[in-house]
Formats: structure tokens, C-alpha cells, sequence
């Protein structure tokens, strides 16, 4: 939508555009009858379902009353040069949008915590109607010229009752950057915990300056959500004390049930913790992680942090998150191995005896038989694991975590010498057999612990390939008919060996075809990729193997270069690349043939290919399952697209059906 600028719209008059967004762009606008400033929001796709979702945030933003919420004045349509224009009318909030004023200065804490504990009324209000925002960020919530803050934009939110968290193509709704981890599992519905993790973001992000989780793309900041703890935020800023932070990182845990029972328990939390004893000086430099349970905070008075009204609120059951217990602990002081909890002069040494000293022989001994029982059990657990080829570096290290085995106490030291031995003996024969079954609880904590991150490793990349393959492909060709216009752009080869039919794309070899061989290629001539994602379907009805070349390049003579995803019939997987594929010439496997359980067997068998391509990240899944690990090569960087059939040298003809292929872009 260009030029609305200086146009009325129904009696509004807009006069400057203040806000773009994927649906929709804002314009500061006059309404004649009140006599005041508005912001006019204008939807501008040409999309039916974004339509319908904008008309329902207009009914959804009629429908609430919260003072802390984004109130609505009008909404409508409007005949403009022809077209019909669909509006929403809002208060102007000339404070601009909480992000533009993080961007300028992180904010204080007392500031943080005056705009969370209204944005955690609304929100906490949103929940008790059923509702979830599924949005929660920075550039959603408006200032006024008071700076007070009002929560926005309700685009994508939806009631708690709806069934749906994806879109009809799968995508996951809202801004990777504050999305809950569980929302990258399949099937994984939005509630009112993933709407509390994006608080928690935002939390982060008014404190620090900064986001938890910052990539140079999308698919890498889901990772770090699915599996990488938030940096400690006085990494960011050194004055935070050790209760803010254990606040910011409740409000960050993994696990929904770990988090914050609501938005008002999280906003409480927070503002307490700032005023705790520690908060106005430097950070004690406590290793967080193991000693976040500190001395507990004491609270304010509240007329200098005055609650904000509630609405009457639902009673919610959060028995997990009740005040724990808490020790206090001496300051810990800082020395050359790490902390202890008393000063240095506090550490006096007492005279050795000769019992303490006969006692420290016999646990030299038992140290050394120790040491002669856990090197053969460590090297067996690591050469179990490296005799296996098909775990990933990623699995690896998880798996290969530093196991400490101890062993037990030595026995009271005896008078004489001959007591010593006895009592060495008896150290060693306990020390073995507590060895051994350490050293089997340790292995099998090991392997679970690999399993672990390899199944949540799943998860998260299967979220991704849904992410990578949502909204509207840019090519989309169900490859039935050669007469359909996107296809025809694409400039596919049609030949005998490579013919539409009505159930698909075929790709051949074999008697009577004017080309015969063990490989056969069909490309696209008119459409090339550079960061993309791609989905196909492939039957190998005979032959040997079918797959998927991309950034795919040709000689004079048409041989191709690029990238090739193979599978068989067997289930088996290939990925290499080439300068010449047809010769064999610079082929390099970048992942000889695997097996995997995601294909499946056989000359009936369907199964969907998929690509996600960025840059030099390659990422590779097959039924929506990712092979493990992504390939990192830059050797192409953009190109065609095509296929693959191929036969072995005492086979008969092969016949390989592509169907629904989809090409998606990626930034």
C-alpha cells in the first residue's frame, strides 16, 4: 500500500505513516469529530485468511476492558481510489513502542518493574477470559507521553478453547525470538505458560538491553531457546544481584511447570527482588547456578511500590511455585581454587598426628587402587562410544561428561604396621567394589543423559523444518500437468525421460529411452535459489535410487553441479556433492549411505524429502524427521532444481515419480 499519506479515510485524515507490519501499516490520522490524534490501522495483503484475522483482532479488542490493555475507538471500511480498505482506530501513544526505548538505554529497575507489573495485569486479565496473546514482545507494547505502558496487538491471539496452534501449513504463530521452547515441539498447543515465557523475554530484554538468545538466523536462535541456557544477566549488567537474577531465570526455565504460575506472580517476584539488600551495589560474583538459593529478599513498603489494581481474578492452583525454603549462607570469599566459606585466617591447620598419619597412607593406598580400577572402566565406556559411527558430534557431547568416582572412606587406623596392611586391604576391597558400581551408574546416566539431547534435539528440528515450510511457498507445482503455469515458468525438461503424467513427474531409465545409463537427471531451468526450503514427494517405482539435487549448476554439456539428497528403496540415505555428477568427477560424500528408520521401504512407498538451505547450513529431514548432524559446505551457494533416477550396472529400468513439490524462502 503506497501514498495513503494525506488521504481521508472514512472521516479520519491520515497524515504520516507510523508503523509497518506484515498485515497491516499504522498511520498517525485526525479525527475531525473529537477533535484529537488517532492511530489508524490499516490492513494492506491481499490474503483472505489475514483478512479474517484482522477483523476478529478488532472484535477481540472490543471485547476486553482493561485499563492496561490497547483500548479501541472504531474500526471499519472505507472506499478509497476504488478499493475497499479495512481500519481499526486506536489512541495515539506518542511514547513510541517499548522497544524503540530499550533501544536507547536499558531500563532501571524500578522502571522495569513498574512496566511489568502492568503488562502482567493485562496479560493475567487476558488468561482469566480464555484468551492467549501469543505475541508477547518489546514492539507490542506503547507508551504514552507519560511513559506508562499499554499492552498490544492482538493478532495472532486466540481463545484457549480453539484447537489449533498451527496454521494450515504448519507454522508456528509468533516472533522466534520470544517463543516458548515446547511451541517447536509438534503438536504443542500455545497456553498461558508459553505466553509467561515470552514475558520472561521481554523481562530479559528491559533489564539487560538485550535478547536471551540472539543468532544470525532463525533456525539457530530456536535452537538456543530448545536447548541453551539464557546468559546471567549481570553478564550484561554487573550491578543485578543474585535474587533479581534468579527471577529473570525462573522466568526463562525450559520446562512450562517450572516457570511462574502467572504474570502477576512473576511481575511480584521481580519487583521484591529489587528490593532486597544486595540490589543497589556490585554483584558478589556467586556462582548463580549453584547458589541462587541466597538469603531471602525483604519487600518495600507498598506506597513506594504501589500494586496495580486487579480485576477479579480466578483462584489458581500453583502449589509449584510456593515460596521454597531458603538458607542463608556465609559470604563466600574468592580464592586462588575457587570459593570458601570462611576467610583465610579462619583456615588454621591443626598438628598431624601419628594416627592421622598412618590414616593418610591407607588412603593413599585405596586412592591408588582406585585409580588402577577407573582408567580400564573410563576407557571402556569412551571406546563403546567412538566404536559407534552413527552418533553425532552433538551426541557426543552430551555423552562425554567427566564422571568422578569416589571411593569409600578408609578404615580407623590401627597401632602397628601389620593393622595398616589389614586395614589397606580392607579399603581396597570396598573401594573396588563401589568403583565398579559407580562406574555402572555413571555409564548408564551417560547414555541417558545422550538420549536426552538427542530426542530433544528431534523436537527442536522438527519445529524447524515446520517453521522453514510455513506460510505461501514461493513455487508450488503438484507436477501433474505440463500445461500449469507455474510449471511452465519453471522450464522443466520434458523428454522421454523425463515426462509428466497424471500422477505425476517421472524420471527414467532404460530400453528404447533415447538416454540410457546409471544416472539420469531432470531439472528446472527457470527458477533458482539461495536460501530456501524444499519439500518434495518421491516413489521409486524401480530402479535403484531417487533424490533431490539443489543449487544445481551445468556445464556445457549439461552435466550437473550442486548437491544431491539420495535415498533407496531399502532405507537408505545418501548427501554429496559434485562438480560433475554424470562423470563422477570432484564427487564428495558429505554423508555416505545411512540407514534410517524415517524412510520408508519398498515400490509402494511415498516418502517426503525436505531441504532447508542457508547460506552454508544445510539441513536435511525425511518425513519431517532431521538427520543428524547439519552440513556445513559452501562449495555452491545458489542454483536449480532437479531430480534423480539411477539403476545399477546389472539393473533393468528404473522409474522414479516425484509429486507436490514446494519451495519456500528463508532470510
Amino acid at each position: 500500500m503506497v501514498g495513503l499519506e494525506g488521504n481521508t479515510l472514512d472521516r479520519y485524515q491520515l497524515q504520516k505513516l507510523i508503523g509497518r507490519g506484515g498485515m497491516a501499516d499504522v498511520y498517525l490520522a485526525y479525527d475531525p469529530r473529537f477533535e484529537r490524534d488517532v492511530a489508524v490501522k490499516v490492513f494492506k495483503r491481499d490474503d483472505e485468511e489475514l483478512l479474517k484475522r484482522f477483523i476478529r483482532e478488532a472484535r477481540l479488542m472490543a471485547s476486553l476492558a482493561n485499563p492496561h490493555l490497547m483500548s479501541i475507538y472504531d474500526a471499519g471500511t472505507a472506499r478509497l481510489d476504488g478499493n475497499t480498505h479495512y481500519f481499526i482506530v486506536m489512541p495515539f501513544m506518542d511514547g513510541g513502542t517499548l522497544r524503540a526505548r530499550i533501544r536507547r538505554s536499558p531500563l532501571s529497575l524500578r522502571e522495569a518493574c513498574r512496566c511489568l507489573r502492568v503488562i502482567a495485569n493485562a496479560l493475567d486479565y487476558m488468561h482469566d477470559q480464555g484468551i492467549i496473546h501469543r505475541d508477547i514482545k518489546s514492539s507490542n507494547v506503547l507508551l504514552d507521553a507519560d511513559g506508562r505502558c499499554y499492552l498490544s496487538d492482538f493478532g495472532i491471539a486466540r481463545t484457549s478453547s480453539e484447537n489449533t496452534q498451527m496454521t494450515s501449513t504448519g507454522s508456528v504463530l509468533g516472533t522466534v525470538d520470544y517463543i516458548a521452547p515446547e511451541l517447536f515441539e509438534v503438536n504443542r498447543k500455545a497456553d498461558a505458560r508459553s505466553d509467561l515465557y515470552s514475558l520472561g523475554v521481554l523481562l530479559f530484554e528491559m533489564v539487560t538491553g538485550h535478547l536471551p538468545f540472539e543468532a544470525e538466523n532463525q533456525f539457530a536462535v530456536i535452537a538456543m531457546h530448545m536447548g541453551k541456557s539464557p546468559p546471567l544477566p549481570h553478564t550484561f549488567v554487573p550491578t543485578i544481584s543474585p535474587q533479581v537474577e534468579r527471577v529473570m531465570l525462573k522466568a526463562l526455565e525450559k520446562r512450562p511447570e517450572l516457570r511462574y504460575g502467572s504474570a502477576t506472580a512473576l511481575s511480584e517476584a521481580f519487583c521484591r527482588s529489587i528490593s532486597s539488600r544486595q540490589s543497589s551495589g556490585e554483584h558478589t560474583g556467586y556462582p548463580l547456578r549453584e547458589q541462587l538459593a541466597s538469603a531471602s529478599p525483604y519487600t518495600e513498603t507498598e506506597r513506594e511500590y504501589p500494586s496495580t489494581p486487579s480485576p477479579t481474578r480466578s483462584v489458581r492452583p500453583e502449589t509449584e511455585n510456593a515460596a521454597r525454603p531458603q538458607e542463608k549462607f556465609a559470604p563466600a570469599v574468592r580464592s586462588a581454587t575457587g570459593y570458601r566459606s570462611r576467610p583465610p585466617q579462619q583456615q588454621r591447620r591443626r598438628p598431624t598426628s601419628p594416627s592421622r598419619a598412618r590414616m593418610h597412607i591407607v588412603t593413599v593406598l585405596g586412592l591408588l587402587v582406585l585409580l588402577a580400577v577407573t582408567v580400564p572402566v573410563v576407557y571402556a565406556v569412551l571406546n563403546v562410544r567412538y566404536k559407534n559411527p552413527s552418533q553425532t558430534d552433538s551426541t557426543a557431547t552430551a555423552a562425554n561428561q567427566v564422571v568422578t568416582v569416589t571411593g569409600m572412606p578408609a578404615s580407623t587406623p590401627t597401632p602397628d604396621l601389620m593393622a595398616t596392611s589389614q586395614a589397606a586391604t580392607a579399603t581396597t576391597q570396598a573401594v573396588q567394589a563401589n568403583a565398579t558400581q559407580q562406574a555402572e551408574t555413571a555409564s548408564a546416566t551417560a547414555v541417558a543423559g545422550a538420549t536426552a539431547t538427542v530426542q530433544a534435539q528431534a523436537r527442536a528440528t522438527a519445529g524447524v523444518i515446520q517453521t522453514a515450510t510455513a506460510g505461501n511457498a514461493m513455487y508450488s507445482d503438484p507436477l501433474t500437468n505440463s500445461n500449469d503455469a507455474q510449471t511452465q515458468a519453471a522450464q522443466w525438461d520434458q523428454k522421454d525421460t523425463c515426462a509428466f503424467k497424471s500422477d505425476g513427474y517421472h524420471v527414467m531409465i532404460g530400453t528404447g529411452l533415447l538416454e540410457t545409463g546409471l544416472l539420469q537427471g531432470c531439472r528446472e531451468a527457470g527458477k533458482e535459489y539461495q536460501n530456501f526450503a524444499v519439500t518434495v514427494n518421491v516413489k521409486i517405482l524401480s530402479g535403484h535410487s531417487g533424490g533431490l539435487f539443489f543449487r544445481v549448476g551445468t556445464n556445457t554439456l549439461g552435466a550437473y553441479s550442486g548437491y544431491l539428497f539420495e535415498i533407496d528403496s531399502q532405507g537408505n540415505y545418501k548427501i554429496s556433492r559434485s562438480s560433475n555428477f554424470s562423470s563422477g568427477s570432484g564427487n564428495q560424500a558429505l554423508q555416505n549411505w545411512t540407514p534410517t528408520s524415517a524412510l520408508k521401504t519398498g515400490n509402494t512407498a511415498t516418502n517426503t524429502l525436505q531441504v532447508i538451505a542457508r547460506d552454508n547450513t544445510l539441513l536435511f529431514y525425511i518425513n519431517g524427521v532431521f538427520l543428524a548432524p547439519p552440513i556445513q559446505d559452501s562449495t555452491f551457494t545458489s542454483g536449480n532444481i532437479a531430480f534423480l533416477a539411477t539403476t545399477t550396472n546389472n539393473g533393468s529400468n528404473a522409474d522414479i515419480l516425484y509429486t507436490n513439490l514446494n519451495v519456500y524462502s528463508i532470510s
